[in-house]
């Protein structure tokens, strides 16, 4: 009974790895002078905006706000990226 218990744990525990490391790729990475700013809503509707997260490579990241999963991503190109 014990050995089944472990082997329970650790198939939720690889479905929960599995589950956030799938949410985490649905962004997508910046490349050199781009970034992007996340917008969050309250519900589908995307009438009520409550928070902002940006990041990449244009400024400063900032976040502020609470977040959820409504959201639209603005993709953000600053510079020529390095380019000569």
């Amino acid at each position: 009974m014990r050995q089944q218990s472990k082997s329970k744990l650790a198939l939720i525990a690889f479905a929960v790895g599995m589950t956030l490391s799938l949410a985490a790729s649905a962004l997508p990475y910046p490349n050199p002078g781009e970034g992007y700013v996340q917008h969050y809503y309250s519900d589908a509707a995307r009438t009520n905006l409550i928070g902002e997260r940006s990041y990449g490579h244009c400024g400063e990241p900032f976040q502020w706000g609470q977040t959820s999963r409504y959201f639209n991503l603005t993709k953000v190109v600053c510079g020529d990226g390095g380019l000569p």
